[in-house]
């Protein structure tokens, strides 16, 4: 991996942290009885979770083009190569990887978006995306802090 693309690399791990941070803030102290009331509120955490799951599937497939494995047909299948490529343990890959299916439906409303999972699905995406930046970041060789 060259210099440049580590860089970029670790600029889009930093914008997706500061996500994270926000659908924290948003979602803090907020029932899902409010979520489901509050037009605001439902679009900013429906937004932030879709670029989320956009800006780590770029990292994915930027690692994936440097290893010369990729670009990957889906967004699904990035976090599953770079479990296979042991960038990330495959048990991780395997968690992570339906949480493009959120995002399909957000963005592409294949189906009316059902409030109750994407409530449900915040902590979920939390969790699991701010171990995938502690991951990448100890890919890169650096500290996640």
């Amino acid at each position: 991996m060259t210099f440049i693309e580590k860089e970029i690399i670790l600029e889009k791990l930093l914008i997706l942290k500061g996500y994270c941070e926000e659908l924290e803030t948003i979602s803090a102290h907020l029932s899902e009885e409010e979520y489901k009331k509050n037009t605001l509120h439902k679009r900013a955490i429906e937004r932030t979770i879709q670029l989320i799951v956009e800006v780590a599937t770029d990292i994915n497939n930027m690692i994936l083009k440097a290893l010369k494995k990729g670009p990957t047909a889906d967004y699904f299948s990035s976090f599953i190569e770079l479990g296979e490529a042991e960038i990330l343990p495959i048990e991780f890959a395997l968690k992570i990887a339906p949480s493009t299916g959120l995002r399909n439906v957000i963005v592409h409303e294949y189906q009316k978006i059902d409030d109750h999972i994407v409530y449900s699905s915040i902590q979920d995406v939390l969790t699991y995306y701010e171990k995938y930046v502690r991951y990448i970041f100890r890919y890169l060789g650096m500290d996640s802090e």
